[in-house]
């Protein structure tokens, strides 16, 4: 059995461990929105609050219509879950998954989901001399060579299946995938009878690269969205995945009833519905992730990787001790995401969360502060 998955966020320990307020606390662990949940949903679930005297609507059928507006495709499509994280867990069984190819380095989740399934996983490894550019095309090399369906049947269990899971943008790199690329690599694998899963948890800050209105042509393809990261709503656990009809009532059959809360169901329609939020965000989103990246470079000793994600990934200096200067910043009032607990990663690296200019401006001066040379 692996060590448990290790996740950002994690502001109640760090402040029971530093003995100060959670408040007090600057959390660049967790790439949320900065401007948190938007005060529609806010509104939305007080008002909803009422209603908590009845069971939630098992199938969240309002959501998933409204969904199905958003994204051009059939609401029985879309399954609702408690947070992406359950529906992931959902996928080896739904699948009848025998081994997953994962795209790494990468959320822990896909590990941690075919580990407990007794699924065999294979990562195929970004490389930190490419600037961890996602292997698109090794993956697609290797799809090539486990053959067709059929071939797959005579050496393995009936019945037994594959998938290639890739998280776009990724985390904790920010590297992207564009659509044309993913669509290529789609088609190979289709031929090859395997499932490609994408998870788009990250995809509202560059939603051009969505696959998710390919789902109605593509039988084959399963896709994952959250309300977490863009709307800045991590508390409120809602995610959904989307996915051919027949495939998505499976795992709806594999999903606890009544899973998703009316509380969390309301709170999706008013994020969806309020538009200047997203422009707002978006608009922030462009401006300060150019900002930060250009303070983050003036910073001795660090790498700043590329990213379309609302995170940058920093590379520190070799030999440099990460679990060192993840203490100082955190004795400092700042947590950020220790790298090291991602598969693959072969430097020393944190994750660092975009968040308002002047929490940005204080962890590049701290950064300062803690790499200058001796």
């Amino acid at each position: 059995m692996n060590p448990p998955v290790v996740h950002g966020g994690q502001v109640y320990q760090a402040a029971k461990a530093l003995g100060r307020p959670v408040d007090s606390l600057v959390d660049f662990s967790a790439s949320l929105n900065p401007y948190g949940p938007p005060s529609s949903v806010l509104c939305a679930m007080q008002q909803a609050l009422p209603s908590c005297r009845h069971y939630p609507d098992p199938y969240g059928e309002a959501l998933r219509d409204r969904l199905a507006i958003e994204h051009g495709i059939s609401s029985e499509s879309i399954v609702l879950g408690n947070g992406s994280a359950e529906l992931i867990r959902t996928l080896p069984k739904a699948l009848s998954l025998r081994r997953g190819y994962v795209a790494g380095p990468t959320f822990m989740e896909y590990e941690e989901a075919l580990d407990i399934a007794g699924v065999r996983c294979t990562y195929v490894l970004a490389k930190s001399s490419e600037k961890y550019v996602p292997p698109v095309e090794r993956l697609s090399l290797l799809v090539r060579m486990t053959g067709s369906g059929s071939q797959r049947k005579k050496r393995g269990r009936a019945g037994s299946s594959t998938a290639v899971i890739l998280c776009n943008p990724n985390s904790p790199t920010g590297r992207m995938v564009s659509a044309r690329h993913l669509r290529a690599l789609y088609r190979t694998i289709e031929q090859a009878g395997h499932w490609l899963v994408v998870d788009e948890a990250f995809i509202d800050f560059c939603p051009e690269q969505s696959l998710i209105k390919d789902i109605s042509n593509s039988t084959r393809l399963l896709i994952l969205r959250s309300f977490t990261k863009f709307y800045g709503m991590p508390g409120i656990r809602l995610g959904y995945l989307a996915g051919s009809p027949d495939t998505i009532a499976t795992i709806r059959r594999l999903l606890p009833p009544w899973s998703v809360s009316h509380v969390a169901q309301v709170a999706g329609m008013a994020a969806l519905n309020d538009l200047p939020y997203r422009q707002r965000s978006m608009k922030f989103m462009q401006q300060e992730r150019k900002r930060f990246m250009a303070q983050l470079r003036t910073v001795h000793g660090l790498r700043v990787l590329p990213t379309s994600a609302n995170f940058i990934m920093v590379e520190l200096p070799l030999g440099c001790v990460t679990e060192k200067v993840v203490s100082r910043l955190a004795h400092q009032g700042m947590l950020v995401r220790d790298c090291r607990t991602f598969s693959g990663i072969s430097r020393p690296a944190l994750r660092i969360a975009i968040r308002h200019p002047p929490d940005n401006n204080r962890i590049v001066h701290a950064l300062q502060e803690a790499l200058q040379p001796a």
